[in-house]
């Protein structure tokens, strides 16, 4: 009998109490040795199929095995997905998993927080922190790096030979080369010192860092990238469909230096809307697979942070040759669209183009004109007016199918020279916005709904119905308000949208969109079509960025291809095999940006906020938990109101109804309270900010 076989008849002999190595050792007499029992005790664990508990080796047991990645706190436990099966892992069962590891776990007896089945870890397949980012502290004979993201709740030991010269006090990049049971203690040696952690910068350089997110592009880009040619040949123009006559502009935000996008619109004498949107037809200059293809497709999408710009493209691209600048000819992939007078396309037609914008105008510069009715010529007056009216018609029949408009908040942080931040802006939507954003919308619908009947392979921009399970909870709650609903599973999406016209009025308005926001499953890549829930559309894609999204880069090849005919080529075959790793990829990098993006202004906001200490403000309750409650400012500001100085009463967390209520005066505090707080501590290390009740 083979000793894998032997180890594992044993482990099930003594199921109840394990065995320790000494006792499997023991067992096996001399015919083992040593080293071949840990190496297949070792290869055992790895496999899931024994695990090591308080020293003693026990079989698994058979059962339902749970693939997923592990979402670690601060505090040592934490959760996985799978097969949409939330599973809660305590700390004592995470077996020396970190946050975004690759799991697998079987459950155990218990439930976790809101009744979810308890786990635990018996392997782990995949190590997604093989370097770390965190701050060095230099000791007697060692040094150690405490990290930067707190769901790794650990310090690393780095031996003097590894130190690299680093100083207290320096932010590096340490990579791991000695991981242990015990999580706690790892050790590794330092790859990068990014400079000193007060230092203008380095802040967002160590999210980038942690987030391992690309900063340069390969030296093959780089060389591809200077060879491509700015000019457009006459046989070039002679191909396409010449609009350079057209009366174009762009509209986007005053800092922007990419312009994916270009609008042009007449309305006849029937009140029918004649709109063009064109786009800048990146995949002209970028071929798949390519070495510039290659890089945009690593990043997944251009990723913007308060100090600065990670671009999918190289510059040469993504701010002169792609970008439709004014004045100058451009490639576009224009999309005509007829619609009449109610919001219904009634024809359209997609082509390679030639476009010269005539005007780069700025969502201020359009705001100010429809607010004063002041223009600097007729024809741009046209334009906008004819645009704005548009978007009218267009938002109207959006909502009055079902699209959801939920109220939130986006800050802009303004910087100083040295990177710190001097004011905390909030953005709100402006009618020159809405211009741009319904024109879009039209647009990706018009493009996906033309890939989907003509059946071509394709890249769909999916959002699927909210979770059940979150919908009976805040369906029980709005009952007990007062909300004339019976169920809320399987609902359409106007009956949500009716849920917050109604609570607009009423003193819960806040707490309704919060819940109904926080039901919504997270919007996502797919080469299968699944329809859009929160835009209540049928077909949807996002095919108006290729300069920042590389989906959209995806989206216009596949269109070019079916328009051409040349959907059976090779390289048009091979585009379509790789849709669902390229969905499934393109959705986790916007994950990871969007989770980036937060973090950086997070840190602004607590560099922000420092000054602030002591001050009383008011502020909305934004979040409830068994440990207090959160509280948002209206600079964006969050910062938690801890349970323990909540000092006049004793108070219960009411899950279903996301309460904290005292046991003796019945005082509670709910989703949307307004309240007044005094800011007592911000940590910009931990992203925290903490409030105390103003008096």
């Amino acid at each position: 009998m083979q000793t894998t076989q032997k180890v594992r008849k044993l482990l099930k002999n003594n199921i109840d109490h394990g065995m320790t190595w000494e006792a499997l050792r023991e067992e096996l007499g001399r015919d083992v040795s040593p080293k071949e029992l840990s190496r297949v005790l070792t290869t055992l664990t790895d496999e899931g199929k024994i695990e090591l508990r308080k020293k003693s080796y026990y079989p698994v047991e058979r059962g339902r095995l749970y693939e997923g990645v592990f979402k670690s706190s601060n505090r040592g436990f934490g959760f996985i997905t799978a097969d949409d099966t939330d599973i809660f892992i305590p700390a004592r069962n995470v077996k020396g998993a970190m946050n975004g590891d690759e799991v697998i776990a079987k459950q155990v007896r218990g439930r976790g927080p809101g009744g979810k089945m308890v786990g635990q870890i018996i392997k782990i397949s995949r190590r997604a922190n093989k370097r770390i980012v965190g701050r060095f502290e230099k000791k007697d004979r060692y040094g150690i790096v405490v990290p930067a993201n707190k769901r790794l709740p650990f310090e690393i030991i780095i031996p003097s030979k590894s130190e690299l010269k680093a100083e207290t006090g320096d932010v590096v990049v340490v990579e791991i080369d000695i991981w242990t049971q015990a999580h706690r203690r790892l050790q590794g040696h330092i790859i990068k010192i990014i400079g000193r952690e007060n230092d203008p910068g380095v802040d967002i350089d160590t999210i980038i860092y942690d987030r391992e997110l690309p900063t340069s592009f390969s030296e093959r880009t780089l060389v591809e990238a200077a060879g491509v040619k700015a000019g457009i040949t006459e046989a070039e123009i002679n191909r396409r469909l010449d609009l350079r006559s057209l009366f174009t502009v762009t509209i986007d935000g005053i800092d922007a230096k990419d312009f994916d996008d270009a609008v042009s619109i007449k309305v006849d004498e029937a009140g029918y809307f004649h709109l063009w949107v064109h786009i800048a037809d990146v995949a002209k200059y970028v071929a798949y697979n390519d070495p510039i293809d290659e890089d945009a497709r690593l990043r997944g999408n251009s990723v913007y942070l308060p100090d600065r710009v990670l671009p999918m493209l190289p510059f040469e691209l993504s701010n002169d040759i792609c970008s439709l600048k004014p004045c100058v000819d451009r490639l576009a992939y224009s999309v005509f669209m007829k619609i009449d007078p109610k919001g219904e396309v009634r024809d359209y037609k997609i082509a390679e183009t030639v476009i010269n914008s005539d005007f780069r105008l700025t969502y201020e510069e359009v705001d100010v004109s429809l607010r004063d009715d002041n223009y600097s010529n007729e024809t741009l007056a046209y334009l906008i007016k004819s645009l704005s009216l548009l978007s009218q018609v267009l938002a109207e029949k959006r909502l009055a199918r079902g699209s959801l408009e939920f109220e939130t908040t986006e800050p802009k942080i303004i910087l100083d020279e040295k990177l710190w931040p001097v004011e905390i802006k909030v953005r709100e939507g402006t009618p020159a916005m809405k211009i741009i954003e319904e024109a879009m919308i039209l647009t990706n619908e018009t493009v996906a709904e033309f890939m989907f009947k003509a059946e071509a392979p394709m890249l769909y921009r999916i959002h699927e119905r909210p979770d059940p399970e979150a919908l009976t909870t805040i369906g029980e709650l709005l009952k007990e308000l007062g909300y004339p609903i019976k169920s809320l599973e399987g609902a359409h999406a106007r009956t949500f949208q009716a849920l917050i016209d109604f609570s607009r009025s009423r003193p819960e308005r806040l707490l309704v969109n919060s819940l109904l926001l926080r039901a919504m499953r997270q919007a996502r890549y797919s080469a299968a079509y699944k329809g859009h829930f929160g835009l209540a559309s049928e077909h949807y894609t996002h095919f108006t960025s290729p300069i920042r999204r590389y989906c959209d880069l995806m989206v216009h090849r596949l269109v070019k291809a079916k328009i051409k005919r040349e959907s059976d080529t090779d390289a048009a075959v091979t585009i379509a095999t790789a849709l669902g790793a390229v969905a499934e990829h393109c959705s986790n990098r916007e994950r990871q940006a969007v989770s980036a993006e937060r973090e950086a202004v997070d840190v602004k906001i607590c560099q922000y906020m420092t000054k602030e200490v002591g001050g009383v403000f008011d502020g909305v309750i934004s979040g409830v938990s068994s440990f207090g409650f959160f509280v948002e400012l209206p600079n964006s500001a969050e910062g938690l109101v801890h349970i323990r100085n909540l000092k006049d009463d004793y108070y219960r967390f009411k899950a279903n109804h996301l309460l904290l209520v005292g046991e003796r005066t019945g005082k509670s505090f709910h989703l949307g309270q307004r309240v007044k707080v005094k800011l007592t501590n911000v940590s910009i290390s931990k992203r925290e900010v903490d409030f105390i009740l103003a008096e």
